[in-house]
């Protein structure tokens, strides 16, 4: 007998060996997401654990208070089931070491997913090290739990798809495949998540309406379904949506029973509906109620919230005013680039980026495709089948509405908030991509997305997840002889021995990268962030910066050995909007972090220094640049003053302003920065006006212009009003403000004195 009943078994699952297969291929794909994303890397994961090592360490449930710190943050005010059964799973483990582990990188970019680096939340050691040990074991084997509740997630999907199509099993397949294989799934499902326990939990639950629907409610079928909903509200508040549902589901039973009912009394008849209603759900809500109102009625107690969203709202911050539809509007482009994958602190996107777009594609035919299924079904008469299609759409679009609901208080524009909806997205998915296919080609499209996504789901860990937290490259022997040497001392305990850019110009929305190459000359028992900066003249503060800790945030100064070089590469951008052109001046110091106090710099000689390693060109494209006055006169080696422009045809009064723009033009380098002088003179060749400036007003000196470019300077003075009416002329050239001494005008161009330039003359009227 034995024997027979384990023949039945294997038959039956023989009977769905692809769902199997599909199974354990998601089951070894979470095990590789699990191993490779690091420690605390998984989306509020760091969060999420301490509440889990709290209560294994014999803690009470959190009271969240605004303003108080801790370590679960936020977290501390989720219904706590998911957390109370990691916590007795982990509960043997000595976790001690978790404040080890806890090495905060402050500088991580979160939610920021074009920033080049930091996106780890955490320096990484030995410590996360296989063999596991301590709290790192302890998060590992959460995540294997994690990992068996999407499991739970994967079949439920298959079964509920199944059920509702028995006649075509291609539907169950890719909608469990593209639920298996989703990587933003499989990402939670492999991280301290509890929002693994409400996706299972609700997909269970939604499985169990869909029989009440197809097959009909029964007391044993109406309580186990009030126990999975009320382990759910236990879970994630997301769950309580699911109420209405269920309500919907037992209204239409009752309306849909047998047909000798309709034989009876149109008053007995609706009465007895609501009362069968009424007794459907007493038989589902006391349990709910028995399992989850405690929490509920805690929170009321404790914040006059029964749901602690107030207090929530608090941790997270809130909006500064509600946005408006095209605020939200815009936000949807990180709501489906995260649905479909956006790891670590929400800030690794998959690679390549055209991943989003075929996506998107697959999407749209999917939705053209069911709407083109549900036009075909129009007509037809209605069935349990389709009510229950109907019950997970509404569950679809009340999660949708909650989360719309949310996001109008605080920024949560997260396509994972919508995951406890994930079996109704994956099978409706399913039903409109296979619409595309006639019936026959429908099994191999199945087999086909299944592999599409499979492809997908392997590629994300080693092209997107393990590159963002790598630490390669970061050690060398010596610096290379290309790199600049600088050798700057940092207080006392690091040098900079040299650094190297690419070029000495840079443009704006230009992505800089600076290499710089350290040295500790001693064990360091801190952690210094390092600064690299674009100052302009006139700055008071950076015009560009990028601030972390070393190697992009994974290898801080605490960890480095004395006497190794470490190359650490920073990337700048320089703004878009920022004009030019001139000079900026790169600088690169450390400080300490929670002080905001920079080390002193000292150079070779022991003297203090600013930390300025070169100066560097901003070179703004400047083609259309053309004096209205052509003037085309060179002044010493390497300039060529171009034209002018000037006001008013060169006449004006006494006392009045003028300007004039003149437009140089560096032939060669120029070492020295000079200043322009613009002179008034009468017919006695005698100065009787004038105005000294550096070009551009000191933000673009000499020594910064480019070979070739064209630079616009512009000079404002008031005429002296004591001038007489007559003719006077403008006269301009450099000279040397450390010296005096004025650049040359070669012979042959027919200007005054050697040195000055000609412009133009100026008419002065009486006033």
């Amino acid at each position: 007998m034995t024997r027979n009943w384990i023949r039945r078994r294997l038959n039956r699952i023989a009977k769905h060996r692809l769902a199997v297969l599909i199974l354990a291929l998601y089951l070894v794909l979470g095990a590789l997401y699990s191993v490779i994303d690091p420690v605390f890397e998984a989306s509020d994961e760091w969060h999420h654990y301490p509440f889990v090592a709290h209560l294994a360490q014999g803690g009470n449930l959190p009271v969240q208070r605004a303003g108080v710190k801790t370590l679960w943050e936020q977290e501390g005010i989720q219904p706590p089931l998911y957390y109370a059964l990691a916590a007795g799973l982990t509960a043997p483990i000595d976790t001690s070491d978790l404040p080890d582990l806890m090495y905060i990188n402050p500088h991580a970019q979160i939610g920021v997913p074009l920033y080049p680096d930091n996106k780890n939340l955490i320096v990484h050691t030995e410590r996360e090290a296989f063999p596991w040990h301590g709290t790192t074991l302890a998060v590992h084997l959460i995540r294997f739990f994690s990992l068996l509740l999407g499991a739970g997630t994967v079949l439920c999907t298959y079964l509920t798809a199944l059920m509702l199509f028995p006649a075509r099993p291609p539907i169950a397949i890719a909608a469990m495949a593209l639920n298996a294989f989703l990587p933003m799934f499989l990402f939670i499902a492999a991280s301290v998540d509890n929002d693994n326990l409400v996706i299972v939990l609700a997909s269970l639950g939604l499985l169990l309406l869909v029989r009440l629907v197809l097959q009909g409610s029964t007391r044993p079928r109406l309580l186990l379904l009030g126990v999975v909903l009320g382990l759910a509200c236990l879970s994630k508040l997301s769950a309580l949506a699911l109420l209405p549902v269920a309500s919907a589901a037992f209204l239409y039973n009752r309306i849909a029973e047998p047909l000798e009912m309709a034989q009876e009394a149109g008053k007995r008849r609706a009465g007895r509906v609501l009362k069968g209603w009424l007794v459907d759900c007493l038989s589902v809500f006391l349990p709910v109620l028995l399992i989850a109102g405690w929490w509920y009625l805690r929170n009321w107690h404790l914040y006059g919230d029964p749901t602690g969203m107030s207090v929530m709202l608090d941790f997270v911050g809130r909006r500064p005013a509600i946005p408006g539809v095209g605020q939200l509007l815009g936000e949807f482009q990180g709501f489906r680039i995260s649905y479909w994958g956006l790891f670590g602190g929400v800030n690794v996107l998959m690679q390549p980026d055209w991943i989003y777009r075929v996506l998107d594609g697959l999407t749209l035919l999917a939705v053209v495709g069911l709407a083109a299924w549900a036009w075909q079904k129009r007509r037809a008469h209605p069935s349990r089948r389709l009510f229950a299609l109907v019950l997970l759409a509404a569950w679809l679009i009340l999660e949708m509405l909650a989360l719309l609901r949310y996001t109008l208080f605080t920024l949560a524009s997260t396509g994972r908030l919508i995951l406890p909806a994930l079996s109704a997205i994956c099978l409706f998915l399913a039903i409109g991509l296979l619409r595309w296919f006639p019936l026959r080609r429908q099994p191999a499209a199945a087999w086909g997305l299944a592999g599409l996504f499979f492809i997908l789901a392997v590629s994300v860990p080693f092209t997107s997840i393990r590159p963002a937290y790598a630490r390669s490259d970061l050690i060398v022997p010596e610096v290379p002889a290309s790199a600049q040497r600088i050798d700057f001392q940092y207080g006392d305990k690091v040098r900079l021995l040299a650094f190297d850019i690419p070029g000495q110009h840079v443009r704006p929305g230009e992505v800089v990268p600076v290499t710089l190459y350290w040295q500790a000359l001693a064990p360091i028992d801190e952690d210094y962030s390092v600064f690299v900066h674009f100052w302009s003249v006139e700055g008071i503060h950076p015009l560009a910066q990028s601030d972390s800790y070393t190697g992009g945030g994974t290898y801080p100064t605490r960890l480095w050995t004395p006497g190794q070089i470490v190359r650490d590469t920073v990337q700048v951008k320089i703004p878009d909007t920022t004009l030019g052109p001139r000079p900026l001046w790169l600088r690169a110091g450390m400080y300490t972090f929670e002080t905001m106090q920079n080390l002193r710099v000292t150079n070779s000689q022991g003297q203090e220094v600013a930390p300025t390693l070169a100066k560097i060109a901003l070179d703004v494209p400047s083609p259309t640049l053309k004096p209205a006055h052509d003037l085309s006169v060179k002044l010493g080696d390497g300039i060529v003053l171009m034209g002018y422009d000037l006001a008013d045809d060169a006449q004006v009064q006494a006392g009045s302003g003028l300007e004039l723009r003149l437009y140089w033009q560096a032939l060669g380098e120029i070492n020295n920065d000079y200043k322009v002088f613009v002179h008034i003179v009468d017919q006695n060749d005698a100065t009787v006006g004038q105005a000294d400036a550096l070009p551009s007003g000191g933000a673009y000196p000499t020594s910064a212009w480019s070979i070739g470019e064209i630079i616009e300077d512009t000079h404002r003075f008031t005429v002296p009003g004591t001038l007489k009416p007559g003719t006077y002329r403008i006269l301009v050239g450099l000279y040397d403000p450390v010296t005096g001494r004025r650049v040359a005008v070669p012979d042959g161009q027919n200007q005054p004195g050697g040195d000055r330039i000609l412009v133009t003359e100026l008419r002065v009227g009486s006033r």
